[in-house]
């Protein structure tokens, strides 16, 4: 049975891609709550993430990098 397609939203892979982070590395930070939960996991576990979703990250993931460098 093929599975559904979720439109407008991103995969973790997407997501890394996009924040400049491993896989794991987003898997983590969600899991610790350094960057919020997914916008939707489906039946099966995989995580989905929308545009709003992404821009609070890019935010989060911004002024982290910020506060390293100082």
């Amino acid at each position: 049975m093929p599975r559904p397609r979720v439109t407008n939203q991103l995969t973790t892979g997407q997501v890394a891609k996009q924040l400049n982070m491993s896989v794991g590395q987003v898997v983590s930070w969600v899991d610790r709550g350094a960057l919020p939960p997914p916008s939707f996991i489906d039946n099966n576990g995989v995580r989905y993430f929308d545009q709003g979703w992404l821009r609070k990250a890019q935010e989060t993931v911004k002024v982290k990098r910020v506060s390293e460098n100082n």
